[in-house]
This record gives structure tokens, sequence and C-alpha cells, in this order.
């Protein structure tokens, strides 16, 4: 296998390059939560721990973040700055790339005055395997990759009266022609669950595919697509999931 999930991680490991990916930190989140009067105590520093944790298990060397790394869409308060610091302090002196999401702008600036100096792109290829935010359309050459690992969708899985973060891997269809001229006809699509623990996702239910373009259009096959809890166990196929919601 060229990626793995991490085991009641929600990250994965690109196993050849040994890079553990992770995305949607949604750093200072909960800042705005504390707004309306919820408030979590150390919420960064312990998602960062849960980070180093991640990557010591999993044996990595570097790390890929796949965007939303920010809460605000574009400048960030002081409060906000303040939480980056002590996120990127934390995990200095690892090897870090970033991809951009739609909530990182101005981030390769934001990192800059908080010392943080690391490559920022809206995709990245590492051995096999294109990880991209997954707002926005992938590139050709990601598409002729084996798998194509995108966040954004923030899904989830209902169950036993509760949510909780779920994988997704799908198939490519053949609609993906009307925009590629070539792409890897065993391409799967992964969707990795949010790594801030204050965001458990959207459960997968008739409206789930809409999150992603190449989901909304077909391009990779929802209904039949195999979903996997945060231990990494088989869960179902989304469609007999939603037909449950629906139920």
């Amino acid at each position: 296998m060229l990626v793995s999930f991490i085991k009641n991680f929600p990250a994965l490991l690109i196993r050849r390059e040994r890079v553990l990916v992770a995305g949607d930190l949604h750093i200072g989140m909960h800042l705005r939560l504390r707004e309306k009067g919820f408030y979590f105590q150390k919420a960064t520093e312990r998602m960062a721990e849960s980070l180093l944790d991640a990557y010591k298990r999993s044996g990595a060397k570097s790390i890929a973040l796949l965007g939303d790394i920010k809460e605000s869409v574009a400048s960030p308060p002081p409060a906000e700055y303040r939480e980056l610091k002590t996120f990127f302090g934390a995990i200095a002196g690892i090897d870090t790339r970033i991809v951009k999401g739609n909530h990182d702008g101005g981030l390769e600036k934001v990192l800059a005055n908080i010392g943080f100096k690391v490559p920022v792109s809206t995709e990245l290829i590492i051995d096999g395997a294109a990880l991209t935010h997954g707002n926005s359309w992938p590139s050709a050459r990601a598409m002729v990759k084996r798998y194509l690992v995108v966040g954004h969708g923030h899904y989830a899985l209902a169950r036993n009266g509760a949510l909780e973060k779920a994988w997704i891997v799908a198939k490519v269809t053949k609609l993906a022609s009307k925009k590629y001229a070539s792409y890897n006809k065993n391409i799967r699509l992964i969707t990795v669950p949010s790594f801030n623990p204050l965001i458990t996702g959207s459960a997968i239910g008739p409206r789930a595919k809409e999150y992603l373009p190449v989901l909304r259009n077909g391009f990779f096959e929802f209904e039949k697509a195999e979903v996997y809890d945060i231990a990494g166990k088989p869960a179902g196929r989304a469609g007999s999931i939603m037909q449950l919601i629906q139920d």
C-alpha cells in the first residue's frame, strides 16, 4: 500500500516517503467558539501534541498539512496570530509542507510574520499521491497519480446516535474525461477528516457530495464509495449509509 490510515488519528501516512498528512486544522476556531460561551483550554497546544503523537507513532519523517490551516479566511486577528505561533512553534524543526485551503488567505505572510518558513503551494505531488485541499479542481498532473488526497469535506459517520470522523475512498468514473484528457483509471479519491478535535464533521448524507467539485460533478463515484471509521475499519458504502439516514 502506498498510503495507510493512522489508527485512531485523522491522518494518513504516505508510506515510502514517510510523510504524515493531516488537514483542516482551523487553528483559532476555539476563539470563535469562546465568543459564544464555549471554552476549550489550551486547544491549540493539545492539537499540536496530537499531531506530534501521530508523527511519532507513524514513524513519519515529515509532515504535509492539507489546507485550512487557520480559522480566519483573510488576515487573522492578534489572538489567532498567537495561536498560530504556538502551534508552529510546537512543530518547529520538523520538515513541513503546506497546501493552501480556502481559509488560508495571506497564509504565506502570516507564516513569515511568526517566523515559520515552509513551502506553501496549492497542490503537492508526493510519490504516487497528489495532495490538494479539495475545494477546487485538481490539476491534470494530479489525476494521473494513484491517489488524490483531499480535505475540505469534513465527513462524519452517523452511528449509534452520534457522529464520528470518517474517511471516504472513491473510485474514478468515466465522467472525469469531460475535464481531463488523460487520467489514471485506477486512481482513488481519499477524503481526510479534519484534524481539529472540535470539528467532527457533517454526516454522510444526500448533500455530502456537494462539498467537493470532483464528487459534485460525478468524477468520482460517491454512492459506491467505501467509508471507514477513525480506527480504519470499514463502515459500509456511502449510498447504504445515506439510505439508513433517509429511512
